[in-house]
């Protein structure tokens, strides 16, 4: 039960603001090798493929190593390992240029802060030249506080004041969501997209994993050390227009009928037997229904630019990512 609830927190995904150390402290490190941690999960294996297209020697490391070895290409070296195991973290990291990791717990929570204890051990005691952290939910100064932004802000602020060299990646939310399964059968089978509980007019920009796995890959060898690098896909979309790209994969019209909050936190709640995990992650979709305009929003222009990468648009995502997954799981008739 606890891997699901670690599950259903990391699909959870926004961004905040973006800070910068000056120029003096911002040195282009060398790296041809990296450790993944959580290197099976949504948003571990899409870096561990772009690590591996980018020619790099990686480690992945997971509490599953026979999983691993199903669903890694072979070129991978897989270690058993896990956050909350110093030790381990230490030898997974020991030899390598850089590592990738986030938080698979609730931010708030004490397995968090030790886990973020570990890793800044752990880089420190082996010189790591590069650790890139995404904070998996939106923690900017314009989002109201809370217990699971308060923690994200904590997370991030340890890391950036450890003297380590660290890159924050902070994505709006996760197009992966819409895989849920309780999701994708509303969708299926009654042509309805409740996800996510949020105005009918808003615009936002949405991320995808391997967009995100290509970037965390780009900033290895950039000047970007100490940067908090808002992370997105082209395409900002409200929640009908993303009924328009679904209803061309799904062959059958699909309308938006969003959740409220209160049956959001519900449902997760249920999925995750656990209150807490469907009121802290709720609190974020409040949060962003507080905000006024549209949002969240992030210049996928300016970021294709900086790290030389052609982003996914959103209705090529539904179009390709989406519909391979279908296919291969069943999710539509």
């Amino acid at each position: 039960m606890a891997s699901l609830r670690r599950r259903l927190f990391f699909w959870m995904v926004f961004w905040p603001d973006t800070v910068t150390l000056s120029d003096e402290v911002n040195a282009v490190p060398e790296i041809t090798n990296l450790v993944v941690f959580g290197a099976t999960g949504t948003q571990g294996h899409p870096v561990v493929d772009a690590a591996l297209k980018g020619h790099l020697r990686v480690r992945a490391v997971t509490r599953d190593p026979v999983k691993a070895a199903e669903v890694l290409s072979s070129r991978a070296e897989v270690m058993e390992g896990d956050l909350l195991d110093r030790r381990s973290v230490t030898a997974a990291m020991r030899g390598m240029d850089a590592a990738f990791f986030y938080l698979p717990v609730l931010p708030q929570a004490s397995d968090a802060q030790v886990m973020i204890d570990n890793v800044i051990d752990a880089a420190r005691s082996v010189a790591l030249k590069r650790l890139v952290f995404t904070t998996s939910a939106w923690c900017g100064d314009n989002m109201p506080p809370g217990d699971f932004v308060n923690g994200l802000r904590t997370a991030s602020n340890c890391l950036l004041e450890s003297e380590i060299d660290v890159v924050v990646l902070r994505p709006t939310l996760y197009l992966a969501n819409l895989v849920w399964p309780h999701i994708l059968g509303e969708v299926r089978d009654h042509g309805c997209l409740t996800y996510p509980p949020l105005s009918p007019d808003r615009r936002l920009n949405w991320t995808a994993t391997e967009d995100q796995g290509r970037l965390a890959v780009a900033a290895l060898n950039q000047g970007v050390c100490g940067e908090v690098i808002d992370v997105a896909s082209p395409e900002p979309l409200t929640g009908p227009e993303l009924c328009q790209c679904l209803s061309r994969v799904f062959k059958r019209e699909v309308h938006y009928a969003p959740q409220t909050v209160a049956d959001f936190a519900a449902t997760l709640s249920a999925m995750a037997h656990s209150a807490e995990v469907g009121r802290s992650v709720s609190a974020l979709y409040d949060g962003i229904n507080a905000l006024p305009e549209d949002g969240p929003l992030v210049d996928t222009v300016e970021l294709e630019s900086r790290f030389g990468l052609r982003l996914t648009p959103v209705s090529e995502w539904v179009d390709q990512n989406l519909g391979t997954l279908l296919e291969r799981f069943g999710g539509r008739k």
